[in-house]
């Protein structure tokens, strides 16, 4: 069983929710089979038992004379029928802190009642005043006086990007990856949002930290790379039970984990659990984060209403290459045609110096005419909902609603051919009905083309 913890409420932030007032510990765990650490579906890993059947009884013991206090599962059946699939998703617990209980506790399960786990942890508050010496995750992300309820920061949170066959050629591979990442952050940072939330082993961390350009994107805040020690966990499928375990094993967990870790944050920052692949698109021209929000995402209205916000995915293609030749296109780190010179929706356009290698996006000149199927959906959280039973592509929140967005006001362009080929040549003729031309307005100059190419 492994526990992750997130010491929550009482923070009394700006942008707090009213359930935040509270003192409390969050706690998200995962249960191994011991034996069997393959199980799984759909190359992901799976609790040896449906959380209806069994899940863990646990009690937060406190210093003499202090109380036992129960840690009661935040979810019941009523989130479960919001989700498909349950098995795959983490539980997550909650136990109140009554006042004077002090910041060192011990977690005891019931199959095992003397095994008990101590843990440390100050209060959010304290951790928000740096009162114990560390400077506070939600101020680092999203400082109050530079994001708000109408102006939110906005963030990625990725996995670990591990090679699916797990090749023995570290440098090759993370140099490949490296390119990759330089795409994903200056792109989604030109597009107003804050930066990435990058899972990584220690291995990964080493050889990204050698990158210069990845180095000062760290530098500047808009990479952060989140140690994640899971390993790999890679087998052949010889219990028959169909896809191993992936790259991408661990994907909910990490999600998850990025949900909780965030959750003692205030509504002005929202996470977007993606891939790689994917990248944020408003289909309306020179428009970039956070207007969306305010504009057509119900963003200006009371924080607590919508919390969950669902995005379509819509795949895109390109004619100026084979598919097989796509994934080179995006190891070289590309700069962005257009960006925008300086901070607000009338930013001046600029473009790039002569010469310089543009940005792979800029070459893709077809989109699917229609998203991907509703349960292939990515989501954009408010974590200070506490979004629970994350999986992939969905969570639900404790606090507030759920709702599609409409593909005109934000959406995700799913290159599906980025890693490896998935899709048929985008060039073929006559070309085929459930796809049409397009193009980012981005990297188009000023003034030029025309919205039926941008729009979705």
């Amino acid at each position: 069983m492994s526990i992750w913890l997130k010491r929550v409420g009482a923070a009394k932030g700006p942008f707090d929710l009213p359930h935040q007032a509270q003192d409390a510990i969050r706690m998200m765990i995962w249960v191994d089979n011991p034996t069997n650490l393959f199980q799984r579906t759909n190359g992901h890993l799976l609790l040896p038992t449906e959380p209806d059947q069994w899940a863990p009884t646990l009690t937060l013991e406190t210093a003499h004379p202090g109380p036992l206090l129960p840690i009661v599962l935040e979810t019941s059946r009523t989130h479960y029928r919001r989700v498909w699939g349950v098995g795959q998703r983490p539980y997550s617990y909650r136990v109140v802190l009554p006042s004077g209980v002090g910041d060192c506790f011990k977690i005891i399960e019931a199959s095992y009642p003397m095994h008990k786990h101590t843990i440390c942890l100050p209060p959010a508050a304290a951790s928000s005043s740096g009162d114990n010496g560390t400077s506070n995750i939600c101020d680092v992300l999203a400082p109050t006086d530079v994001y708000n309820t109408t102006a939110p920061a906005l963030y990625s949170a990725i996995g670990p990007i591990r090679h699916p066959q797990s090749t023995r050629d570290w440098s090759g591979y993370y140099a490949n990856i490296t390119g990759r990442l330089i795409n994903y952050v200056t792109y989604h940072v030109a597009m107003g949002a804050s930066g990435l939330l990058l899972y990584a082993d220690e291995l990964m961390r080493s050889y990204f930290g050698r990158n210069p350009e990845l180095t000062d994107l760290v530098r500047k805040g808009h990479l952060r790379l989140i140690a994640w020690e899971l390993q790999e966990r890679a087998h052949n499928n010889t219990d028959g039970v169909g896809r191993p375990l992936g790259y991408n094993y661990d994907q909910g967990l990490t999600a998850s984990h990025a949900l909780l870790g965030l959750s003692s944050c205030g509504a002005n920052l929202l996470l977007l659990n993606g891939d790689l692949d994917e990248y944020v698109y408003f289909p309306t021209a020179g428009r970039k984060w956070p207007a969306p929000w305010s504009a057509c995402m119900a963003g200006a209205g009371s924080p607590g209403t919508f919390t969950v916000h669902r995005l379509h995915r819509f795949e895109t293609l390109t004619t100026a290459v084979p598919p097989a030749d796509e994934p080179a296109l995006w190891v070289q780190p590309g700069t962005i045609h257009t960006r925008f010179a300086g901070v607000g929706n009338d930013s001046a356009f600029a473009t790039s110096p002569p010469g310089a290698a543009p940005h792979p996006l800029s070459r893709y000149d077809v989109v699917f005419a229609r998203a991907l199927p509703i349960n292939l959906v990515k989501q954009v959280s408010l974590p200070a909902a506490w979004v629970v039973l994350f999986w992939v592509h969905e969570g639900t929140p404790l606090v507030g609603g759920t709702q599609v967005v409409q593909h005109g006001c934000m959406a995700l362009l799913h290159v599906a051919n980025a890693f490896r080929s998935r899709r048929r040549a985008a060039h073929e003729r006559p070309m085929p009905d459930h796809v049409r031309r397009f193009r980012h307005w981005m990297f188009l100059q000023e003034g030029t083309g025309n919205r039926s190419l941008w729009e979705l």
